[in-house]
């Protein structure tokens, strides 16, 4: 995710459904995985003379680890790391969902790329792999719920959200059918997220 994009209609929804989500399988710890790649600030210009943002205001108005601090009955944590190198980040991410302890589960695990799942062959940093979907969905204890975040994937109105989801339950080996759909047409009709709960 970049960080100029953080606080938009599209993370009112996230969490809007993140929290539904949470009452419905009684999470009580919310892992946000943010695959974050840092944005570079324009200049500002101010009578005549080209100035840096200030990082202050950078900081308080996309300072992504602030939704840690949301009122809900489960514990937000953010994989708040830069994302470069694929092995290691995700390295970092398994780990995390790896060292949750007993008292926090069952939980949601939140992978929030830019752009959702990878379009076959064409993988680039904004993208999850279907190989790290199946390593992170094979490291979810039973009872957890996983959620990928997905943007629409064109702009000629044929449909979208229903193929990602069937590559989405092939990337994980369930059953086509059974992984869930939150589409929030009216908010944010461009974005859907699939989830499904493991339960072996």
């Amino acid at each position: 995710m970049r960080n100029q994009w953080y606080g938009d209609n599209r993370d009112l929804v996230k969490w809007g459904v993140l929290l539904e989500l949470a009452g419905r399988y009684r999470a009580r710890h919310i892992l946000q995985v943010l695959y974050l790649r840092p944005s570079t600030w324009e200049r500002l210009e101010i009578d005549g003379v080209k100035v840096e943002l200030a990082a202050a205001v950078v900081q308080h108005f996309r300072q992504v680890t602030s939704v840690s601090a949301i009122q809900c009955p489960a514990e937000v944590e953010v994989v708040s790391e830069n994302f470069g190198d694929r092995r290691e980040y995700l390295q970092i991410v398994l780990q995390r969902i790896r060292k949750r302890p007993e008292a926090k589960l069952p939980g949601i695990v939140f992978l929030d790329p830019d752009t959702g799942l990878e379009p076959p062959g064409k993988a680039r940093p904004e993208h999850v792999l279907e190989s790290e979907l199946q390593k992170v969905w094979q490291a979810l204890r039973p009872g957890d719920v996983l959620v990928l975040y997905q943007h629409q994937t064109n702009r000629n109105g044929t449909p979208w959200a229903k193929p990602k989801k069937k590559q989405f339950e092939g990337a994980l080996g369930i059953r086509k059918g059974s992984a869930r759909l939150a589409q929030p047409d009216r908010i944010a009709p461009d974005v859907a997220f699939f989830f499904i709960e493991k339960d072996d």
